[in-house]
């Protein structure tokens, strides 16, 4: 609700609710849409931001006739919809109705482009990372491989479980280490069973501090099927942590460079398994993986420090180019 917050916000953020019940907004599309254009005309609001394209549906009608800013902030992908076919609606809706559409990467904004029917304003501006810069690893330390993320379809841990068991067969000195909870918990554990890899992985479902975990660490490694901008690679890099990934859209070739780290063919088991020994083999020097954790920081620090980041959030809300 509007009065609790998962984390810290500045004193001079207002935080309201339009309803102070639980409310399936779907079910009661004309009443939201009533109460929140209320709000806007009450509150004199000049710009609006969606967190989410399926929000459009509600704030292009609650802002007919307003003089208002309705910007979308998109945070997957253009092609994912999540099997609600709504969220396909939507995207038009934002990109033909709304004044700005926010996508976390270039190759989004450019799907966007070549996809809908664009009369608003389509930009790129990534997340920033939410770590403060580690120091740069001199050396491997234990010799873990972690992941991190709901333990869902979209994440793919299947695909990484299938490619470890490739991985143990030349390197059983590294070990996986996987991070969350999620619907298909009990399927990936009989999974791993399954494969042998018992003795070969540790499981955390739940965690109090995360950049802990990074800094427990060897090497990042995210199977995902698909993302917007994934944090987890942001935090990873952010925590000194090469990385290894598919090359899925959109967020991981973004992020990810020869420097440091490694992009596997999207989907593809064996090639993120031979990525990963790839990297271990790497890390046999000390020296070398010195210069991948120093790389990662780098490449947070120029990319995705939040400054300018900020900047170019208030180039856009001053209408600045």
């Amino acid at each position: 609700d509007g009065e609790h917050c998962a984390f810290p916000l500045n004193d001079d953020i207002k935080k309201d609710t339009l309803f102070e019940y639980k409310l399936v907004f779907k079910k009661h599309y004309h009443k939201v849409i009533a109460k929140l254009r209320k709000y806007i005309k009450s509150n004199n609001v000049d710009v609006l931001i969606n967190i989410e394209s399926m929000l459009a549906l509600y704030s292009v009608p609650a802002c007919l006739g307003i003089n208002i800013r309705n910007i979308c902030w998109e945070h997957f992908n253009f092609d994912v919809d999540l099997g609600l076919k709504l969220r396909k609606i939507s995207r038009q809706v934002a990109a033909f109705c709304c004044d700005d559409v926010i996508t976390l990467t270039e190759t989004d904004k450019n799907i966007w482009l070549k996809n809908a029917r664009c009369r608003a304003n389509i930009t790129a501006i990534s997340n920033p990372a939410s770590f403060e810069l580690s120091q740069p690893r001199q050396s491997v330390n234990s010799k873990i491989a972690i992941s991190a993320g709901r333990l869902t379809y979209q994440k793919g841990f299947d695909f990484l479980l299938d490619a470890w068991a490739l991985v143990i067969k030349q390197r059983q000195d590294w070990k996986l280490r996987i991070v969350g909870s999620g619907e298909d918990e009990a399927a990936l554990k009989a999974q791993a069973e399954k494969l042998g890899l018992t003795n070969h992985i540790e499981w955390i479902s739940h965690v109090s501090d995360m950049k802990e975990q990074y800094q427990l660490a060897d090497l990042y490694v995210m199977s995902s099927r698909f993302e917007g901008l994934p944090m987890v690679l942001l935090e990873a890099i952010s925590s000194g942590l090469p990385l290894v990934s598919f090359d899925c859209k959109t967020g991981p070739k973004e992020i990810i460079d020869s420097t440091c780290g490694w992009l596997a063919k999207d989907g593809d088991i064996s090639s993120l398994a031979e990525k990963i020994l790839t990297a271990f083999t790497v890390f046999d020097n000390d020296e070398e993986y010195a210069k991948y954790s120093q790389a990662a920081i780098n490449k947070c620090r120029s990319e995705f420090a939040i400054e300018p980041i900020i900047n170019l959030w208030m180039k856009l809300l001053n209408n600045e180019k």
